[in-house]
């Protein structure tokens, strides 16, 4: 998990492992935490992603990293669908499970 992320990246990899599939272009570049320029040539929409008995719907942008050390990085948008609450200087966050 990284809040400084606005989305969340999955390596092709990664993907394939799951099987999954990506189903539409992206024209975003992303810059990566060693200051690498990376621009991911598709998205995959609609993976749900359970932590924590919390379910979340979310789109992945693929990356060819085939060499990096997280396969996946949840960033801003499962951080707020999540209702995570972060304690960034304390080494910690929270999540409220919802129960409807």
């Amino acid at each position: 998990m990284d809040g400084r992320v606005g989305v969340n990246v999955m390596t092709i990899l990664a993907m394939r492992y799951l099987g999954l599939k990506t189903d539409r272009p992206t024209s975003v570049t992303l810059k990566m935490v060693n200051k690498r320029v990376v621009r991911p040539d598709e998205v995959i929409s609609n993976v749900v992603i359970t932590i924590m008995r919390v379910s979340t719907i979310m789109d992945f942008h693929v990356v060819l990293e085939e060499d990096g050390v997280y396969p996946m990085i949840l960033g801003r948008p499962w951080l707020t669908k999540s209702h995570a609450k972060n304690y960034w200087g304390e080494g910690y966050m929270t999540i409220r499970i919802h129960h409807n």
